[in-house]
């Protein structure tokens, strides 16, 4: 697996203590001149939900590639897995995860 272009922002906002309220990830291709919103993958999901699932996410829009909406995270994974473990199934808080 290699590394997408939302780690080194989300490793900086976790390393600095900062909060990350929104992500969105921009494809170009050259070639033919088009560009497109790529939502995040399944991993870089997992490390957005340190920030909880209000976090705003780009999404392309499945009728027009080129097009995008901003979705919350928690539409992204309604059954997001360490939910299940919190009281009233909410989301870990970004100070679960501090070492």
């Amino acid at each position: 697996m290699t590394l997408c272009a939302e780690t080194g922002p989300i490793c900086t906002a976790y390393s600095n203590d900062q909060t990350i309220v929104a992500s969105v990830c921009v494809s170009i291709d050259r070639a033919i001149g088009t560009r497109s919103v790529l939502a995040p993958c399944g991993t870089c999901q997992e490390r957005l939900a340190l920030w909880g699932p209000d976090v705003d996410v780009g999404v392309a829009d499945p009728a027009d590639p080129a097009a995008w909406s901003s979705r919350k995270l928690r539409e992204l994974i309604p059954f997001y897995w360490a939910a299940a473990s919190q009281v009233d199934s909410a989301w870990p808080a970004v100070s679960d995860h501090e070492w």
